[in-house]
């Protein structure tokens, strides 16, 4: 049985400007009446992580200092790790992440997520369960959702083509079969993969790596099956999440 993963990367660089938050950063975003850092550490610790990087970029100051007053769930740390090339592609801060975990001497593997996704909560204990089976060939493993209709925002989606024999990852895809669901599980070939994309054109994002571990065939996909998520990045998105959230919590009860 593999190794609980116990590591997290969330990534938080960007300049969040779509979603015009009055709370300054997505991450501190209330949604749901709590803001997005609680809704992700309450689902990391269901996946029984205890440590998290947080990756800053954008008028970083601020949301560190925030982030340094947050409550933790119990045997959880936080640390947060600035990445100066911000406006570059995501896969920047994905390495940002994990020279940090490194640095502070947190070994294996790292779930990677995006500071503006919300996921449901059940979401959580289903994914132990993945991670308690993954196959040991695997270098990375992205959640897929194949429920399109259920998508609010197509346009913005990071798509995958799948299931016609030829792979192919992308926002500009017009025939595909899943979404990026925003939410990876790493391992060292996923990184090294990003190494290899970043020095090969300057600049690197986890498409690259998802691509190059897929004609490795040393990368998986967990489809979410009827499991909802939602990223959070308009203020329409924002609203459509709360109603997501009334709906978990009703279920609940």
């Amino acid at each position: 049985m593999p190794q609980t993963t116990r590591a997290a990367v969330i990534l938080a660089a960007g300049f969040g400007s779509r979603l015009n938050a009055e709370e300054g950063y997505k991450l501190l975003a209330e949604v749901g009446g709590r803001p997005m850092i609680d809704h992700h550490l309450a689902g990391l610790h269901q996946l029984g992580v205890a440590h998290v990087v947080v990756v800053t970029g954008y008028a970083h100051e601020g949301l560190e200092d925030a982030l340094q007053k947050v409550e933790l769930p119990e045997g959880m740390r936080l640390h947060c790790a600035f990445n100066p090339n911000f406006e570059g592609q995501n896969g920047t801060s994905v390495l940002v992440g994990a020279a940090a975990l490194r640095d502070a001497a947190v070994p294996g593997p790292f779930w990677l997520t995006m500071s503006d996704h919300l996921f449901e909560p059940v979401l959580f204990d289903d994914l132990r369960a993945f991670d308690a089976e993954r196959p040991s060939s695997w270098q990375g493993a992205l959640m897929i959702d194949r429920k399109l209709e259920t998508i609010f925002d197509m346009p913005d989606a990071t798509k995958l083509a799948m299931d016609a024999g030829d792979f192919a990852i992308g926002k500009e895809l017009t025939r595909f079969d899943a979404v990026d669901a925003g939410l990876f599980w790493c391992d060292e070939g996923f990184v090294d993969a990003l190494v290899g994309a970043r020095e090969r054109r300057g600049d690197c994002s986890t498409s690259d790596a998802v691509r190059a571990l897929h004609a490795e065939s040393a990368f998986g996909f967990w489809d979410i099956g009827p499991r909802l998520w939602q990223d959070v990045d308009t203020p329409g998105a924002r609203a459509h999440a709360e109603r997501l959230i009334a709906g978990w919590r009703a279920h609940q009860h």
